[in-house]
């Protein structure tokens, strides 16, 4: 069968998705992208949308199967399901043609694709701070995401996630400003943000926050608050004492997460915790602690 012949055999709604024939969507070349695109526009909405996300799974799980091109490919498609699975398919995308390109989707038709796309310029934010990208090109995301979260016609969600990615810029007044009134925001979940954001930029100022929500009533609250301990790394450690219950916490992800912190704040009480953790009778955090035993710095 013809490479041509088996993309249009994906497009068939009556017969099951298979693993085995998706592979043939890895690792295109310009012309196979070209004859992919052409028979891609005639599949199904439905089908179309579970097909990318069956690749996203497909590609975590096969570190050989390359469906960025793909992926790439698809942040043009009319749905904007599919083309919100294509942003977060390209969760491992480097490359400053895809950032630019997701700087351009932060003004896409569709809310949940502007969201996404702000969501993964923070790994490029990131990068930016650790001096993995250019000086011009972090300047371009900060600008993006700074623009994003101040911009009052964008969705609420687009600017809590654009000050999610302004916490990695620590230097920057104007983004740390930026975080401070999203914690004095009305809405519970821009609040989330801004603890999440305020772990991401590791200044000290933000440690008395941190502390106080991790006593939050709200579970996500406690959660984020939980993990910003961990992004803190050595410099949480005074808050371990306001972390440790959460160890214990009813929330299976607020325990996960407060076990992970451990493994990166480390220090000697933290792993005394750990040893203790791996010992337990329950599989998820036994199977947490011993992840951060790994982490562990002394």
């Amino acid at each position: 069968m013809s490479f041509e012949d088996q993309v249009a055999h994906l497009g068939d709604i009556s017969r099951p998705l298979s693993h085995n024939e998706l592979r043939v969507l890895a690792n295109l070349g310009s012309e196979s992208l070209k004859i992919f695109w052409q028979a891609w526009r005639q599949f199904p909405g439905e089908r179309r949308s579970a097909i990318i996300h069956d690749l996203d799974g497909l590609g975590e799980d096969n570190i050989d199967l390359d469906f960025r091109p793909v992926f790439r490919a698809c942040l043009g498609d009319v749905d904007p399901e599919v083309r919100a699975a294509a942003v977060a398919g390209l969760w491992e995308d480097e490359s400053e043609l895809t950032m630019d390109r997701l700087i351009s989707l932060i003004q896409d038709d569709s809310g949940k694709v502007r969201a996404t796309a702000t969501i993964s310029l923070a790994s490029f934010a990131c990068r930016g701070e650790l001096g993995e990208l250019s000086e011009v090109a972090t300047q371009r995301v900060y600008a993006a995401l700074l623009a994003a979260a101040t911009d009052p016609e964008q969705p609420i969600d687009v600017r809590r996630r654009a000050v999610e990615g302004l916490g990695y810029f620590a230097n920057s007044e104007e983004a740390q400003a930026e975080i401070g009134r999203a914690y004095a925001h009305p809405e519970p979940t821009v609040r989330e943000s801004a603890i999440l954001a305020m772990g991401r930029s590791m200044r000290p100022i933000w440690i008395p926050f941190i502390e106080r929500e991790l006593k939050s009533v709200s579970p996500a609250m406690r959660y984020e608050a939980a993990r910003a301990v961990g992004e803190l790394g050595e410099d949480g450690r005074p808050l371990l004492a306001s972390l440790l219950p959460l160890v214990d916490d009813e929330d299976g992800e607020i325990s996960t997460a407060a076990i992970w912190s451990l493994g990166q704040v480390g220090g000697p009480n933290a792993k005394r915790v750990l040893e203790r953790l791996a010992r337990s009778k329950d599989d998820a955090r036994r199977t947490a602690a011993n992840a951060a035993l790994e982490d562990l710095t002394i």
